[in-house]
């Protein structure tokens, strides 16, 4: 399914003066840090590491002009201004190295240095206390059956999700710094964030409530899923070029990399899964692949600043928002030629699209006027029909899969807006989020025969053992934790387990013949450590997961 990714403006400097009479209120900063070795640096462009950039905008200020974060070097900073007429100048940089909390600044309104890390690992248990007798076994009620929201939090490193049955947050798990695009395979099981400063992306298990991380580009920023589930489309914005992932696999593995253009940013692909197409920020064009062979076909010239793309249900058309002059280019796939440009209004600067079932509507959401435009896609020309407001800086929208209802992110204010797409007006604002950016939907099913699964903990006593952990690794052992999956009290042999701990994927085995699969983690844990394994359903057989709780002896009687 399409990603949603939105790794744009999200820092704006130094505007046109506000009228006359009224307060300048609109600051911006970019924050960096130098970079760091080579070795190991995020992001790292001739020296400068862009480490985080957040949306400040008071009510009243007016639009501000934003510098992007995907764009890492001067010379491409200059392009972007001169591109988009000039408007954006006087970038702040601190060379304050390391991390920080947020603290208040200049220019009247807040200041954000990076808060987040990363997620941690698991501290797992210490394999010379021998637990207690009172490990506990028990299945855990795997997420109903219904459809959901998937909103990446870029401050806080987190995914949030959202049951749209009633709009609330359910759950919020890690996953890597400054999460962007997200898609969700076509079935509901698996969640893709790309996390720009982690150079990551992050498998997210939705029936688990935990992630798995796999190496890609330089700033991963937009993700999208094949039709049939199988391949993940991930655009590296500092490496110019976009990772093919094995999206069925755990952990997926990189199968291709295709150069695609300058400073890539979304991804979207055809309806039958021989295209993609990525929207190319400095290039001003839309690079097509080939995805039979993962090569370039083409490109197309587009828009100032092309941001988000997404393809029509039938296949016929590709829509793509132009950030730097508030237009949406209508691309003809069969020529691959611009069809049409549909002027969104002064001010707007359009940031991502979605595409109505059937074709007949696009909706766009624009980060310049705090709205989201509605258009008639089956109009000769397309037109604007309507505006619906939303919260500040909306960077991220997606449909429902009935295309009854839109989920837009606003960057400034962390809300997610619910638009009613009947009735054009928003029936509900979700809040509590930090710095929601990409959003994707989809309906998660639990059918299939029930099954049962069950997980036991094991421990070697003083744990100089060795076994193999997620990644193969011999050194010293922790608990072995062993799963048994069943349906109807009969094995099954064949079938992906996943064991995690903490919101944190630590293997993932293949059951047995008699149904049974086993992890071994090592290294120190918590006294009280839990893992879980899940079985996130095949289509034939319901998903199911359990748990395991260890007490040590040493907290039970208050030693360490």
């Amino acid at each position: 399914m399409k990603s949603v990714s939105r790794n744009i403006p999200r820092s704006c400097h130094k505007i046109k003066r506000p009228r006359a009479g009224r307060r300048a209120r609109c600051a911006r900063s970019l924050t960096t840090s130098r970079a760091a070795p080579p070795s190991s640096r995020r992001g790292a462009v001739r020296g400068i590491r862009v480490v985080r950039m957040v949306p400040v905008r008071a009510r009243g200020a007016g639009p501000c002009v934003l510098a992007l974060p995907s764009v890492g070097r001067a010379e491409d900073r200059t392009s972007v201004s001169r591109a988009a007429g000039g408007w954006m100048s006087g970038i702040a940089v601190s060379d304050t190295p390391g991390r920080g909390r947020a603290r208040r600044g200049g220019g009247g309104g807040p200041w954000w240095a990076p808060a987040r890390t990363g997620f941690a690992g698991l501290a797992l248990l210490a394999a010379a206390v021998v637990p207690s007798a009172s490990a506990t076994t028990q299945p855990v009620p795997v997420p109903a059956a219904g459809t959901f929201a998937y909103v990446a939090n870029g401050l806080a490193g987190s995914l949030s999700v959202i049951d749209t049955a009633d709009n609330t947050v359910t759950s919020t798990i890690d996953v890597g710094d400054d999460p962007n695009g997200v898609a969700v395979s076509p079935d509901g099981s698996r969640v893709f964030v790309a996390n720009r400063l982690s150079d990551t992306v992050s498998l997210v298990v939705p029936a688990a409530e935990a992630a798995l991380s796999v190496p890609v580009g330089d700033n991963p920023v937009g993700v999208a899923v094949s039709p049939d589930g199988t391949r993940a489309y991930v655009t590296n914005t500092i490496s110019n070029n976009m990772t093919v992932l094995a999206a069925d696999a755990i952990p997926p593995s990189v199968i291709a990399t295709v150069h695609v253009g300058t400073r890539p940013q979304d991804v979207a692909i055809a309806v039958n899964g021989t295209r993609a197409y990525v929207a190319n920020l400095l290039d001003g064009t839309v690079a097509v692949v080939d995805t039979t062979d993962n090569t370039l076909l083409t490109t197309v010239p587009v828009g100032q600043l092309p941001q988000g793309v997404a393809a029509s249900p039938d296949g016929t058309r590709v829509y793509v928002t132009n950030f730097g002059d508030g237009t949406l280019s209508v691309i003809e796939t069969a020529s691959n030629t611009v069809l049409s440009t549909v002027p969104l209004g002064n001010g707007t600067s359009p940031a991502d699209v979605a595409v109505s079932r059937d074709g007949s509507r696009a909706y766009v959401a624009d980060f310049g006027s705090d709205d989201v435009s509605v258009i008639d896609t089956a109009a000769n020309p397309p037109a604007v029909i309507a505006a619906v407001p939303v919260g500040e800086e909306p960077l991220g929208v997606a449909l429902t899969p009935d295309g009854s209802r839109a989920y837009v992110t606003s960057s400034m204010d962390n809300t997610v807006s619910v638009i009613d797409t009947a009735t054009r007006t928003v029936t509900d604002t979700i809040g509590g989020f930090d710095i929601p950016l990409g959003v994707a939907t989809a309906t998660r099913g639990v059918g299939g025969a029930p099954t049962s699964l069950t997980l036991t903990e094991e421990h070697r006593g003083h744990g100089n053992g060795h076994g193999r952990d997620a990644s193969g690794v011999r050194g010293e052992r922790g608990p072995t934790l062993k799963a048994r999956l069943t349906a109807g009290g009969r094995p099954l042999a064949g079938q992906s387990i996943l064991f995690a701990g903490d919101s944190h994927v630590w293997c993932t085995e293949t059951t047995d013949s008699r149904g049974r699969a086993a992890c071994v983690v090592r290294g120190k844990q918590d006294d009280d450590a839990c893992y879980t394994a899940t079985f996130p359903g095949d289509g034939t057989h319901a998903p199911a997961t359990a748990t395991t709780c260890t007490e040590r002896r040493g907290a039970v009687d208050g030693k360490r």
